[in-house]
């Protein structure tokens, strides 16, 4: 089991570090968002970062689903992983974010589909820079309940 969640560990932490580097790209281009008429390739740039964000996301919740559950077959996985992880099991994991993050973090879900299935044009940049706005601190809260976990993660490999 060592071994297993050792290299969960590193999956997670890698992914991290993957995103704290796009948030740093994101940074640059934040002020953008306040900017009410956006030429299309900004706000497909910025929605780029959202799509992005989430995606890593998604991949330390996938990780963390397989590692615990290995259930991810159903039509529905990409809200079901979000939703589990927001949930303590009793005696098996502990919950990896709060109610809080979930709720910001199943915007960008939200966002990632609607980004996905739309052209650049047809996408409401209203909409858009209103999630935009949130990545910052949605960010600050995966890293703290991320590392939270970690901790959790040392006692079971204990």
């Amino acid at each position: 089991m060592r071994h297993n969640v050792s290299l969960l560990k590193s999956d997670i932490v890698y992914e991290l570090s993957k995103l704290d580097s796009l948030i740093q790209d994101f940074v640059t281009v934040q002020y953008k968002l306040d900017i009410e008429q956006l030429p299309v390739y900004d706000r497909a740039a910025i929605g780029y970062y959202i799509h992005s964000y989430y995606n890593g996301c998604e991949n330390i919740f996938t990780s963390i689903a397989r590692f615990f559950e290995n259930d991810l077959s159903s039509e529905t996985w990409h809200s079901d992983v979000l939703k589990r992880m927001k949930l303590k099991i009793e005696g098996y994991r502990p919950a990896v974010i709060s109610e809080e993050l979930f709720l910001l973090l199943n915007d960008f879900r939200s966002f990632r589909h609607v980004f996905r299935h739309s052209y650049t044009f047809e996408l409401d940049w209203e909409k858009e820079s209103i999630v935009a706005k949130k990545l910052i601190k949605a960010h600050k809260m995966l890293q703290n309940q991320i590392n939270l976990f970690l901790i959790e993660l040392e006692k079971i490999e204990s």
